[in-house]
């Protein structure tokens, strides 16, 4: 059986989420993943994640690194130095998949970890 991109997502970030549900520091986890979307949309991309990775420690690190695993990023390619070196069509192609893996992240968050 062939899976959608959306299902392939759905279930990278399901599995993502469901590791964080046995952390200490799952508010801030829903807490980022909540924000983030919008984050990107307002700031843009490269800020988005510079934001996160300066200012969330752990979490945050953990966050895009959740981020990364539900987009597919592979090769050891990081996000957020992708985000900063893309050449534009690779950059919007970037944040199109951002916002709708981060959506995916956003979505479960709010089901499993808040409560």
């Amino acid at each position: 059986m062939v899976n959608t991109r959306q299902q392939v997502r759905a279930q990278r970030a399901h599995d993502c989420v469901l590791s964080e549900s046995k952390k200490a520091d799952k508010e801030d986890y829903v807490r980022i993943a909540k924000k983030f979307p919008a984050l990107v949309h307002t700031c843009g991309l490269a800020q988005a994640t510079a934001f996160i990775a300066a200012g969330e420690d752990k979490t945050g690190k953990t966050y895009l690194a959740d981020l990364e695993n539900v987009m597919g990023l592979k090769n050891g390619k990081k996000l957020i130095d992708e985000s900063r070196t893309a050449q534009l069509i690779q950059y919007q192609q970037y944040t199109l998949e951002v916002i709708i893996s981060a959506t995916w992240l956003k979505r479960y968050s709010e089901a499993y970890l808040e409560e």
